[in-house]
């Protein structure tokens, strides 16, 4: 039951944002289309820019819709957050300790050679990369996601 209706929510975050493109992108040829002196003066044109203006304004106004637009915002920040907690900064220091050592043990000429240790040390030095790039897009999205605390600090 819970699936369904965080994938129901899924499906409407989703027609949420095509709906605020399609806003968006009707509203930037209504711009350049009155500029063209045919379609301003006619009376059914003029019409259409009025009722879609008045159909954004509550689209956008709806208390509903601004309250569960925050909410969204506020529920990915607090996701965002738990993602990148201290347990995963933990791990990420702990992982390179454990490169660390394993670059030591690397050194010694018969470990060096041994097939496994060589796959190990690449297994390694790749997750290593991939637990930064996690950790630097959780951070990046962290700070995109919640511009008042950029304004605060």
């Amino acid at each position: 039951m819970f699936f369904n209706q965080t994938e129901e929510l899924n499906n409407l975050l989703a027609l949420m944002r095509v709906q605020n493109n399609y806003i968006y992108e009707v509203n930037k040829l209504i711009y350049s289309a009155v500029s063209d002196m045919t379609l301003a003066t006619n009376h059914e044109f003029s019409g259409f820019v009025s009722h879609f203006s008045q159909f954004a304004r509550y689209h956008y106004n709806s208390e509903g819709y601004s309250q569960a637009a925050q909410l969204v915002q506020s529920y990915h920040y607090i996701l965002l957050e738990r993602l990148l907690d201290s347990q995963v900064l933990a791990a990420a220091e702990q992982m390179e300790i454990a490169i660390g050592h394993l670059e030591m043990a690397v050194r010694e000429t018969q470990i060096r050679l041994n097939p496994q240790v060589l796959l190990l040390n690449h297994g390694m030095l790749l997750m290593e990369e991939t637990q930064l790039k996690i950790i630097e897009t959780l951070e990046v999205l962290l700070k995109s996601s919640h511009p008042a605390l950029q304004l605060q600090n």
